[in-house]
């Protein structure tokens, strides 16, 4: 976990400022206020960056939950379900008891593949089984599992992106998403101040570390 503290000295360094900086570069009112100016601004770029990553393998504030019990969904369909937390973004592995593998994509629910699960000959089995994101009647997100082996059953795994909260910091997070993290609100904080050119130079580093491409900073 990186602390908020950690991520704001993270992002003021990157600007150039520093924890002794009696004037700063930037129009604000003193070192408190540029201090929670970036506080402000890290959700949205935590969000950002989970929606722009693409690089295989990458985590961007990672909250684990289990175990959690399975109800079997009322279609009748063989699925089990269950309410996604307010906080998910997107899955990082989910697995359901008697599964022989984790699920690291979910389907839409308008989508061929979540489609074919209505069917018991197109199913998909244990060995390769599907997450589908749907709706629940009251609007809330749920999550169904196929299979469900039985019901009552599971889930020995449960992680996912979630929202990030400023009292928790940034949770589990890998080394360039955390990075890719700091280069964004640092571009937030320059475009709020009108500075586009280096607000512009910034986020291009973010999307480089998002996307694996190599990049030097001049």
């Amino acid at each position: 976990m990186i602390t908020v503290n950690e991520l704001v000295k993270k992002v003021r360094r990157l600007v150039n400022e520093s924890d002794k900086d009696a004037s700063l570069s930037l129009v604000t009112s003193g070192l408190r206020s540029l201090d929670d100016s970036i506080k402000a601004l890290l959700p949205q770029a935590v969000a950002l960056v989970q929606k722009q990553k693409s690089r295989a393998g990458e985590q961007v504030n990672v909250k684990h939950l289990y175990p959690i019990t399975v109800n079997v969904a009322d279609n009748g369909d063989g699925a089990g379900s269950m309410p996604l937390p307010d906080d998910y973004v997107g899955p990082v592995a989910v697995q359901l008891e008697g599964w022989k593998r984790p699920v690291t994509t979910v389907c839409d629910e308008a989508s061929p593949e979540a489609i074919r699960q209505k069917s018991p000959f197109l199913r998909a089995g244990c060995c390769n089984p599907v997450c589908v994101e749907s709706t629940g009647p009251e609007g809330k997100r749920m999550m169904l599992l196929y299979p469900l082996v039985s019901a009552g059953s599971k889930i020995e795994i449960f992680a996912y992106e979630a929202t990030f909260n400023v009292d928790n910091g940034l949770l589990k997070c890998t080394a360039p998403m955390a990075d890719a993290v700091a280069y964004t609100c640092a571009a937030l904080l320059y475009n709020m101040f009108e500075r586009y050119d280096a607000a512009n130079a910034f986020m291009s580093l973010a999307n480089a570390l998002c996307n694996n491409i190599k990049m030097e900073r001049k």
